[in-house]
């Protein structure tokens, strides 16, 4: 990105800081938050199990929802596992314990591949009005649902697409819908999607204005947004592209393939800041990359950086994958995220492991913000 362009951005943050200091409610959500930094030195924390091996949890989600026995719960990757999108609580964010399933075997979306034979990616978990809402892709199956791109031919049987799922329990019975398919809205305003499937859904919420709103990544190249209902489960037909591949680090080597996609949201101080993964999870150039913007459906996300705030590092590479933000019991924020001890050519799912690291705001408008030390992981080797 230009200078000039991450300058204005710069100048724009530091006025939205002086504006939040001279408004009394902005004021106190800016000292609660600024409570909440760690130091810039404090490094990342490997997951494990209860026996002390890496806990595998690609692209994981984490939901403070302070009910049922747990405080947290963690959803993650389950890929062509019988059993999809595990689900596990913590009242500490570093132990861990298995609850459920969100789709079992045999009870999966009737409208999707079922595991072993479709794949299961993404879980973005939420409390909604009292229930629990995934938010997932999955292939979708068109011997069960035929869908056709608006005046054009049929989305091919095993396209990715997002779902949303819902219960009253996380033991279910979990009702799930597709929500939504690349073209879905193609001809109802200027903006088309036109590439590959939709993976990677999260859902983010304007604390002032209440409204919610869905990112995803189209394949591979460009992650868009459109409004939510106030239940969640329903998207906007207005789909809008919010960030883009740009030459750089995104880019793999040697294939030089540029993506983008792991949309994750956090809205502070006026402005929603998109964390985003780029480059190749399986040839371990994966990292992590933020973007800003006062309105997600106005106007494009600007990158803050020409660089990644998370790469590889201390014997892990390939970290991405984020989950939001999540406020730990001390009041430290911290970020999940999934990284590999080596490339993975046969893209096995398993082989990603989950680490959190602090979250932190610096800069002169306190603006800037970081994971970690910006490397990924710790010398732990694999037991």
């Amino acid at each position: 990105m230009p200078v000039r362009s991450r300058n204005s951005i710069a100048r724009a943050l530091r006025r939205a800081c002086i504006a939040a200091a001279r408004t009394p409610w902005l004021l106190v959500l800016g000292v609660l938050v600024a409570s909440a930094v760690l130091p810039a030195t404090s490094s990342a924390t490997p997951i494990r199990t209860a026996n002390g091996k890496p806990l595998s949890c690609p692209d994981p989600s984490v939901v403070d929802a302070g009910v049922g026995g747990y405080r947290y719960y963690l959803a993650c990757t389950s890929d062509r596992a019988a059993n999809a999108f595990p689900i596990r609580g913590s009242n500490d964010l570093i132990h861990w314990k298995l609850v459920s399933y969100v789709f079992p075997a045999h009870k999966q979306p009737w409208w999707a591949l079922e595991s072993p034979n479709g794949r299961y990616w993404a879980p973005d978990i939420h409390r909604i009005d009292g229930r629990w809402v995934v938010y997932f892709a999955a292939e979708y199956n068109a011997a069960a649902i035929s869908l056709r791109l608006p005046g054009g031919p049929r989305v091919p049987s095993g396209t990715m697409v997002i779902g949303a799922a819902s219960a009253h329990s996380l033991s279910g019975p979990w009702h799930s819908e597709l929500l939504h398919f690349r073209g879905q809205f193609n001809g109802l305003g200027g903006e088309q999607e036109k590439y590959g499937g939709d993976i990677d859904p999260s859902m983010a919420q304007n604390p002032v204005t209440g409204q919610r709103y869905l990112f995803w990544a189209e394949q591979h190249s460009s992650i868009w947004d459109s409004e939510l209902s106030s239940n969640g489960l329903t998207l906007g037909v207005h789909v809008h592209q919010v960030l883009w591949t740009t030459n750089g680090w995104e880019c793999d080597t040697p294939n030089h393939r540029c993506t983008i996609e792991g949309p994750e949201e956090v809205y502070r101080n006026g402005w929603f800041y998109l964390f985003y993964s780029g480059a190749s999870t399986w040839s371990g150039t994966y990292a992590v990359g933020v973007a800003a913007s006062l309105n997600p459906l106005i106007g494009p996300f600007t990158s803050l950086s020409a660089q990644p705030i998370l790469r590889s590092g201390h014997y892990w590479i390939g970290p991405g994958g984020t989950s939001a933000p999540v406020v730990a019991p001390d009041g430290k924020e911290y970020i999940f995220y999934h990284a590999e001890r080596g490339s993975n050519l046969k893209h096995d799912s398993a082989d990603r492991y989950l680490f959190s690291s602090p979250l932190n705001w610096s800069g002169v408008t306190d603006a800037d913000p970081t994971i970690g030390t910006g490397e990924a992981g710790i010398a732990f080797p694999p037991r």
